[in-house]
């Protein structure tokens, strides 16, 4: 009487499962047919949505007649603080924005190597010739806040 019973509940249990599967089935019957889309053709008439910005080529650039060479009285050359055609704009880590251009450390600016990068001032070197550049102004008119 028990396997009876086992086996009916078992026959009973499989047919409502098998209900619910065959409308699974169903569902999926529905979504097999391809769907209707864009043509190949009309796609490649679209405008491309990616941008690609393309570099300006870079001017020549003229060495400049200004050269500064001064000694302090123990003889050693002194850092230069000054320099007409270079610019620095902004400190990032190890990487100063010189003229618009971003550089590492151990890079060449303009024949110069970029030696050093600090918080406020980035060390350029030619040979003996140094160069300090900083972020630092002796404007009164501008302020910068450091945070």
């Amino acid at each position: 009487m028990k396997k009876l019973t086992i086996a009916l509940l078992l026959l009973v249990s499989t047919h409502l499962v098998a209900g619910e599967l065959a409308w699974v089935d169903e569902q999926i019957e529905a979504i097999k047919p391809p769907r209707k889309g864009i043509s190949i053709k009309d796609i490649s008439k679209l405008k491309d949505p990616f941008i690609f910005l393309h570099a300006k080529k870079a001017k020549k650039r003229v060495r400049s007649p200004y050269r500064r060479y001064s000694k302090s009285s123990s003889g050693k050359r002194k850092v230069q603080t000054y320099s007409s055609k270079l610019q620095l704009e902004a400190i990032l880590n190890k990487t100063a924005l010189i003229n618009g251009r971003w550089y590492k450390e151990g890079e060449k600016v303009y024949g110069y190597k970029l030696e050093k990068v600090n918080l406020q001032s980035v060390l350029l070197t030619q040979g003996k010739k140094q160069i300090l550049l900083s972020t630092v102004s002796k404007s009164k008119n501008l302020k910068f806040n450091n945070k």
